[in-house]
């Protein structure tokens, strides 16, 4: 499969999320978590930006704190497959 290819069916799949939601009647990007804290990064508390926030907004998840694979590595933890 092309970069392009993979590219624009990333950007579809994320569209088609978004859009979703806004059919729910729920805004993505407006997340009301528990003080207000927007999605951040659990080590350095910097708050997410662009589309890593809209899509961390669009979660389930209670905490707005956040790890990357290689924090949650450092700390000995482990990211399952999916």
């Amino acid at each position: 499969m092309s970069e392009t290819h993979t590219k624009n069916a990333l950007y579809e799949q994320v569209t088609s999320q978004i859009i979703s939601e806004l059919e729910q009647g729920k805004i993505p990007w407006i997340k009301p978590w528990v003080m207000g804290i927007p999605p951040s990064n659990l080590i350095s508390g910097k708050p997410y930006q662009g589309i890593n926030h809209v899509l961390l907004s669009m979660t389930d998840f209670e905490s707005p704190y956040f790890l990357t694979f290689k924090q949650a590595k450092q700390l000995g933890g482990f990211v399952r497959k999916g």
